[in-house]
Formats: structure tokens, sequence, C-alpha cells
């Protein structure tokens, strides 16, 4: 994932040396997304009849051509949507491919800690990027900053290769079957989870692709220490992903998996309603609730894929995994072009309004999260 925030941890400069609106920067960021939503599907249908550590490794191929292509051939916001399609696509094979990888390799029973901790690192994946990718534009300027990542798929193959060995699928789909989603789409408790990730995807998406520029703008309305970079603010508040997307799983085992994330879902709404309009309030106060909605927007993650990979009969996890994968990040991909054209038409990036009006539209979303959930109870 070291590729994930080349173009979000650098959206101010690019807003600058492109001269992009926030719509284009929502497409670039959409164009990611993309990928992974066109992609993924397909490759983790697969795994229902490959073994998940070769669609992995083909993957880390994918992001390793996709972030040699958006460091030395992207030049413009045309010329950079194909890269971040590649890029996500080489997500697409990972990300999903990867958690089945994992549950294949687990002895049966509850695995949804093991679930809890691998989606978490997603976050830590994405702050490790925007950290590297900040640190390396700071000290070394944005060229080498694009170049740096081009280093991670080559050690994620290689971690693979190492701490992994081939394992034939114990009960392989037949191939007139494997993209068949019918059995998914009827299944009303894993369909459940699945809008409610629409829902939870498309805001957290849209947030860290908006939540650096954020944070820059933030920083020129006041008198901001300069020790205090946000490239490494964005990063800390999207590593804090990691311990709470674990907690919030914890916290779902506790008082039930449908009754936490609404919880999480209305706490979410509350700082979308309110964080954009703070912009130019002391910025160390901006920066806490930039880092408590980090935490909020990722404490219902692991619980809706838990829940959606625990309510699949172990020979369509793959399958359910793929409509999952699909349908959110279907979502993440519309969410941040949305959040672009809402910023653009409601004053812009350089407008108090516009970021609070836009923060508004990425997280009203999560209004319809509660009620999807109401598909998973089961019926008296």
């Amino acid at each position: 994932m070291s590729s994930f925030a080349t173009f979000p941890a650098l959206t101010p400069f690019f807003f600058d040396h492109w001269d992009l609106s926030g719509e284009d920067a929502g497409w670039i960021n959409g164009a990611f997304f993309f990928g992974f939503t066109l992609v993924g599907p397909l490759t983790t249908s697969l795994t229902d009849r490959i073994d998940a550590r070769r669609v992995f490794l083909m993957g880390c191929v994918l992001a390793l051509v996709g972030a040699y292509g958006f460091a030395f051939l992207a030049d413009d916001f045309f010329s950079a949507l194909p890269w971040r399609f590649v890029s996500g696509a080489g997500l697409g094979c990972t990300y999903m491919p990867g958690l089945k990888l994992l549950t294949d390799r687990l002895p049966s029973g509850d695995q949804s800690r093991a679930i809890a901790f691998y989606t978490a690192s997603f976050s830590t994946g994405s702050a490790v990027s925007f950290l590297l990718v900040g640190q390396v534009n700071l000290w070394l300027g944005w060229e080498a900053a694009l170049v740096s990542v081009v280093v991670g798929p080559p050690i994620a193959i290689a971690f693979i290769l190492v701490a992994t060995s081939p394992k034939p699928v114990a009960m392989p789909r037949p191939w007139s079957q494997i993209f068949n989603y019918v059995p998914v789409v009827t299944n009303r408790f894993s369909m459940g989870y699945i809008l409610a990730y629409i829902c939870h995807t498309w805001e957290l998406v849209a947030m860290r692709s908006f939540m650096l520029a954020f944070l820059a703008f933030s920083q020129t309305l006041t008198d901001a220490p300069r020790w205090m970079d946000v490239s490494v603010i964005t990063a800390a508040a999207v590593f804090l992903g990691l311990p709470s997307s674990v907690l919030g799983n914890e916290l779902s085992l506790k008082i039930g998996r449908q009754r936490s994330i609404t919880l999480v879902m209305i706490c979410c709404l509350f700082f979308s309603f309110t964080i954009g309009f703070m912009a130019d309030m002391p910025f160390a106060f901006v920066v806490v609730m930039a880092a408590l909605y980090g935490v909020m927007i990722t404490a219902d993650s692991s619980s809706i894929t838990a829940g959606a990979v625990g309510s699949a009969p172990p020979d369509l996890r793959g399958a359910t995994m793929a409509v999952h994968s699909f349908l959110g990040f279907g979502g993440g991909m519309i969410g941040p072009v949305v959040a672009g054209m809402v910023l653009d038409r409601a004053g812009g990036p350089e407008s108090i309004k516009g970021w609070g009006v836009m923060f508004i539209s990425m997280g009203a979303i999560t209004i319809f999260g509660p009620f999807a959930l109401r598909l998973t109870r089961k019926r008296a």
C-alpha cells in the first residue's frame, strides 16, 4: 500500500502544480478506487477456485507498475488517471484476496479477531504511505517522494514468498459458478453488512482523500507552529484506525455487532457535520478533531467486514468478499468525486464554507447505514 497516498498526500502541491480544481482532485482519487472496484471483485472471486496467494502476488506486480508509472510518466490531470487506476487495481488484487489468503490458513472457528487485525492493516498501510510521501517530499522534494513508494510492492512480494506457502483450495468452486453472485446477493444477512459497507467506505475514502488538504488550509488560517507537519498529523490520524478498528470489533463482541456499528456511524455523522466549519479555530483543536474523526471513521470497519464474511457459507466466501469489495469500494470511488464537486460549488478549497459543506456531504451517507443493518436481524 506504499503508493496509496502518492496523490492525497501531495494534493495541495498538485492543486497549484497541475492547476487542479476540487473536482479534478476527486476524479484522480476516484480513479484509484475505480481500479480497485473493477478488478478487485474479479480477482477475489478467483480465490474460490485458485490459491489466493497467487492472486496476491499478481496484485503486488500491478501495484509496482502503477507506482512507477505515476512517478515517472504522470505530468497532468489526464496522464495521472490511468496510473492511479493501475495502482488501485493492484490494491484490488491484494486487499480482499489477502484476507482470503489469511482465513484459508487459519483454524476453523470464529475468525473475527484475525479479520479485525487484517482490516486494521488498511489503516496502517495508508498511514505509512502518508508519512513516507510527506516526509520524503519535505526533505527531498515531490519527485523523490513519488519514486520512494516504488519500493513497497517488492518488499510485500518478499514477505509473502518467505512467510507463506502454496495451499490448494479446500472446496474449489466450479468454473461455471465462479462469477455467479446470485447466492451472495440473495443472502440478506451478508447484503445488510455490504450495504452498510458502501456507506462506510464512501465516507472513509472521501475523508482520507481530502483530510491533508483540509489541514493544510486550516494551517494557513492560524498561527500554527512550523513543526506541526500536516503529513505527519494526517499519518497519525490515519494510523489511529488500527487500534480503532480492532477495538471497534471488540465492542461489537460485547454489545452486539449491529448496535456497535450504528453507534459508530452516529458519532461519525456528528464529526462530519462540524469539522469543516472549524478550519479557522486554533490549529491544535482542529488536529484533535481530525484525529478523533480518524478514530471514529474506522471503528466499524472490521465489524462490518467480519459480519459479511461470517454470514457467508465457506464455499461462497470469495464471492461474498468480491461483492463486498465491489459495492463497498464502489462507494469509495464515488465518494471523493462527489466531495470534490461539492467543494468547488460551495466555495472552493480556499473557503471555510466550501470545506464545511464538503464534509457534510461525505458524512451524510452514513445515515443509511443503520437502515441497511436491519437486513441482518434474525426474523422471529
